[in-house]
């Protein structure tokens, strides 16, 4: 006999197991259309246990955004670590291995190279756990940099003394007899004494200035100072890959040399008399003369006072493409400068020497020999009224405007430190003489050696 009551609860809860079958089917499937929420049939939860991933799947774009230089760089935004590739800064940052211009750029065109994989710093990856780093490693281009220098320059051109803007003549005054010489020998009771005296003249004894020539050439700058060292110290302002503007200030010296500057010329002469006595009784006289050209009779000196100098000047450089060291970052940069300023010199004076040939040695010694003149002074400007001085004023204490061309090579030495070597041209206004006339340009070679250091 059937149940039909049970029957009929069976049938009624088959019926309500199949309705809640087909509502899930039907949930599943609106889970799908909104992003499978519930359902895994993209297969995308097998490759995600937590679901969808939050980083892109997609491979890192052309601008690197997943590729740091170093192991212990921060996990760039976006990118899970399995993505991240390590490479070395010239490769992550193009241009970076080949750098052009201006080298001096640590953390901007240096290669910078690691070992191990990307976060083998650590025992495992760090941001694995922390992928909400928002900022990328920034790279930072120095704008600064301090200089030393040292260096020598070389004068090729100008004068010193041109006696043509600057009168000078030491010889005037100048009377070549008043430092003759003589001796004696033999006697009366001996029967012969002779009179040796020497004297200077002029060949042939007709002119009254008694000498044959003066040479009195100019001084040029190279001779009255030694070769002028230099140091200095600087800013440098970067402007970009290439170019630079600097100032710089600096202190120059150079000491004064000494050395024949006028020389007089002539003729030195032996007049020789000897006189015969009998039982000391002059019974004869007889007279002969020698002569020999060509001498210094005279040679005056110019002995200068040290030069000093300050130079204050401005400028920039341009640099070249690296012609060595681009591999290691320690490049070889040639590069052109120019700059212009002003040079502050002191006075500067001389002291004249003189020095006096003895006319006795050109006859009885090999070498001709001199002594030194006491000299008491030399009336200059020819005013009675100014008293006669061995010290001349040449030029007074004044500014001048100077300007330099300059070519060179620098060599990146650390990230941070460049060594540059470079040479030109400089040239500097005329001084002024003493005298208010207007002196000669200076034009000269430097040598520098300069070191930077970058802020």
């Amino acid at each position: 006999m059937f149940d039909c009551a049970g029957d009929v609860m069976r049938l009624a809860a088959l019926a309500f197991s199949a309705f809640l079958l087909s509502g899930c089917s039907y949930l599943g499937g609106f889970g799908d259309r909104v992003g499978g929420l519930f359902s895994g049939s993209s297969g995308q939860a097998a490759n995600a246990p937590y679901g969808r991933s939050p980083y892109s799947t997609a491979p890192y774009d052309a601008a690197g955004r997943c590729v740091v230089t170093h192991a212990r760089a921060p996990l760039p935004p976006g990118c899970h670590p399995s993505q991240v590739v390590v490479r070395p800064q010239a490769e992550a940052y193009p241009g970076a291995a080949n750098p052009t211009g201006f080298p001096q750029q640590p953390q901007f065109g240096e290669p910078r190279y690691t070992s191990g994989g990307y976060g083998s710093h650590a025992g495992g990856n760090p941001y694995a756990q922390a992928p909400a780093r928002t900022s990328a490693p920034t790279l930072r281009r120095p704008k600064f940099r301090a200089s030393l220098d040292l260096g020598a320059e070389r004068s090729i051109s100008g004068n010193a003394i041109d006696y043509t803007a600057f009168p000078l003549a030491p010889t005037n005054g100048y009377q070549p007899n008043l430092y003759q010489e003589g001796r004696t020998e033999g006697s009366i009771a001996d029967g012969a004494v002779t009179t040796y005296r020497y004297y200077a003249d002029d060949r042939l004894q007709t002119n009254p200035e008694d000498w044959d020539d003066v040479s009195q050439g100019s001084i040029s700058l190279s001779d009255a100072w030694s070769t002028p060292t230099t140091i200095g110290v600087g800013g440098e302002f970067i402007l970009g890959d290439r170019a630079t503007v600097f100032g710089r200030v600096g202190y120059t010296r150079a000491e004064g040399t000494s050395g024949g500057a006028v020389s007089v010329e002539g003729t030195v002469f032996e007049e020789a008399t000897t006189r015969i006595y009998d039982d000391f009784v002059l019974v004869a006289t007889s007279q002969a003369t020698g002569f020999r050209t060509g001498q210094t009779l005279s040679e005056y000196s110019y002995d200068f006072s040290d030069m000093e100098r300050l130079d204050l000047e401005a400028g920039g450089r341009f640099y070249l493409n690296p012609v060595a060291g681009q591999d290691t970052g320690r490049t070889v940069t040639p590069f052109l400068g120019a700059s212009a300023g002003a040079s502050r010199y002191n006075d500067a004076s001389f002291t004249i020497d003189q020095r006096q040939l003895s006319y006795r040695s050109v006859y009885e010694a090999e070498t001709p020999n001199s002594y030194d003149l006491d000299i008491a002074g030399y009336d200059l400007d020819g005013n009675a009224a100014t008293p006669p001085t061995r010290r001349v004023a040449l030029y007074d204490a004044q500014w001048v405007p100077s300007g330099r061309l300059s070519a060179g090579v620098e060599w990146q030495v650390t990230p941070a430190t460049a060594l540059a070597f470079e040479t030109g041209l400089r040239v500097e206004g005329a001084r002024d003489y003493s005298n208010g006339a207007k002196g000669d340009t200076n034009i000269s070679v430097p040598l520098t050696l300069r070191g930077s250091f970058n802020f």
